[in-house]
């Protein structure tokens, strides 16, 4: 299986994650928001190259957090990140890790964006408890309740201390 760049040969039309709105935002949106430079999308693929196992996206976000958060308290505000806007595994492939691969190479690719310009981490919005354990046992920490989600992040040291020795 290949982590690659989403493009047209890639058949979003047989994927299901179970979740309408993630669904259509890989077969409707994900094409357009990377032509107008909003997000990437990256695809899992499977045996068939035209196969999508599963799929994230990543933006550029400015986040703006409490100034006295401990975790803050030396960056200005609001402060440049990288963020985990959209990721599903279809149903076909659910419960096989697959999610956890993903959200490795949006480490390593979080990695290299900060060589070139600088962020302070990556950063996910888990839209219900369940979500939130998963990122936390992927190494995010919790930052806050928001209306309908919690955001979490990793900071940057830490995916470049996950990294150290392994490439």
């Amino acid at each position: 299986m290949a982590l690659s760049p989403l493009n047209e040969s890639h058949n979003r039309k047989r994927f299901n994650c179970g979740n309408q709105r993630i669904n259509k935002f890989l077969k409707e949106s994900a094409n357009s928001a990377a032509k107008r430079n909003l997000s990437r999308t990256f695809v899992l693929e499977g045996s068939d190259e035209t196969d999508i196992v599963g799929f994230y996206s990543l933006s550029n976000i400015e986040v703006k957090v409490p100034v006295p958060h401990k975790l803050y308290k030396k960056y200005p505000n609001p402060l440049p990140g990288v963020t985990l806007a959209r990721m599903g595994v279809d149903e076909g492939y659910q419960g096989q890790g697959i999610a956890k691969i993903m959200v490795v190479d949006a480490m390593r690719r979080t990695l290299r964006i900060n060589e070139n310009m600088g962020v302070v981490g990556l950063f996910v919005d888990a839209k219900d408890d369940d979500l939130v354990t998963f990122y936390q046992n992927c190494g995010f920490t919790f930052l806050q309740k928001e209306e309908h989600t919690s955001k979490l992040w990793m900071p940057i040291d830490s995916i470049v201390t996950f990294f150290k020795g392994r490439e």
